[in-house]
């Protein structure tokens, strides 16, 4: 046997290897300043996994190749069938006032048509206990107007609205909000990364807490997205200020 460790960043990682050569490992990770509550059991294509967090520590045990017991599926190709492992998960957890419970989940997968207790039952209790968020928006004004540029100024349309946000059991949040819509948009380059956005792009809207900073949000994100991708043509630049 021998064994090994990492160092991580607020935790470490240690593995046990029952000999030279095997595939059997025990591999065992502590982490502290955790900010999740759950446990959680499950197995992969190597063997089984079991995770216990309890904030602000974290463990962690995975079991390699000791020949325990996996649950496995049954798949056809070429007129023949087969099993294959079928990785399965349960977990319990809470974070960000949500509580996750799936008592025997498909790992990485989920489908509407699976029982609950394959896909999961999860419960919101920010809604539980101050009800659902409620937003409410009154239009009060359609004011025109530009976002300049250092090429021209690009006609935009302001949506002055008063927005109310809030839960159905707490306090609501009254406030002015600006939709700013520009109809030609403001062009820039695309990202090129794909084969639809490798011609120009364009900010087209964009929302803040007055017109004002509405247009200095658009500026600004037009600046940053030319700076990333580059500058749009002439053509969709004349097109956008006409």
């Amino acid at each position: 046997m021998f064994w090994h460790t990492s160092k991580e960043r607020n935790g470490i990682r240690v593995w046990w290897h029952f000999r030279e050569g095997s595939q059997s490992c025990i591999g065992v990770e502590f982490y502290w300043l955790s900010p999740r509550f759950g446990v959680s059991l499950g197995t992969d294509d190597e063997g089984w996994n079991v995770s216990l967090r309890v904030p602000p520590f974290a463990l962690y045990v995975s079991l390699e190749g000791l020949g325990l017991w996996q649950p496995t599926k049954v798949c056809s190709a070429n007129n023949r069938e087969f099993t294959i492992p079928d990785r399965r998960e349960f977990d319990f957890y809470i974070a960000d006032w949500r509580v996750q419970f799936t008592p025997w989940g498909r790992w990485g997968e989920w489908a509407s048509r699976d029982p609950w207790w394959i896909r999961g039952v999860s419960l919101d209790l920010k809604d539980l206990v101050l009800g659902r968020i409620t937003y409410h928006a009154e239009e009060l004004a359609l004011v025109p107007c530009h976002v300049p540029m250092p090429e021209g100024n690009y006609p935009a349309i302001a949506k002055v609205q008063r927005v109310t946000r809030g839960r159905t059991r707490w306090f609501k949040r009254t406030g002015k909000e600006v939709d700013l819509s520009i109809p030609k948009g403001i062009p820039y380059a695309g990202k090129g990364e794909n084969s639809y956005d490798c011609g120009d792009d364009g900010l087209f809207g964009i929302g803040g807490n007055s017109i004002d900073d509405a247009i200095r949000r658009a500026q600004e994100s037009v600046r940053e997205s030319r700076r990333r991708h580059g500058h749009a043509s002439d053509e969709t630049l004349r097109e956008a200020l006409s």
